[in-house]
């Protein structure tokens, strides 16, 4: 039986990449890994991996901004769709960010409790 993350994860592969903007507590990490401060809450990146990571990191993604070609990534950056806003129009946009919000909701419920 396949996961929630994995149904998803399914769906998006034909539909990749996807475009989302960066939470703000992402910002100074993505400033710091593409060496650009320029980097805002309105900059778009782009999915083109996705990852099921289980119940520790749901699903994480493989993003780089938009336009970068690959030739020019230095280095992978993986991070969960929590961080990210998915574009208005995008494919599956209303599923992910159901999930997004229901996995916000729960690690947040989680941290109160610890």
């Amino acid at each position: 039986m396949l996961t929630r993350e994995q149904i998803i994860i399914q769906k998006a592969e034909s539909k990749l990449p996807i475009i989302v903007f960066p939470e703000r507590e992402i910002l100074p990490k993505l400033r710091e890994n593409f060496e650009d401060k320029e980097i805002g809450l309105r900059t778009e990146f782009e999915i083109h991996k996705m990852y099921d990571m289980r119940e520790e990191g749901g699903i994480t993604c493989e993003l780089r901004p938009k336009g970068m070609n690959s030739e020019e990534v230095k280095s992978v950056f993986l991070c969960s769709i929590t961080h990210f806003k998915i574009k208005r129009g995008e494919p599956l946009y209303k599923e992910i960010e159901k999930y997004r919000m229901k996995r916000i909701r729960r690690i947040s419920r989680q941290n109160r409790m610890n």
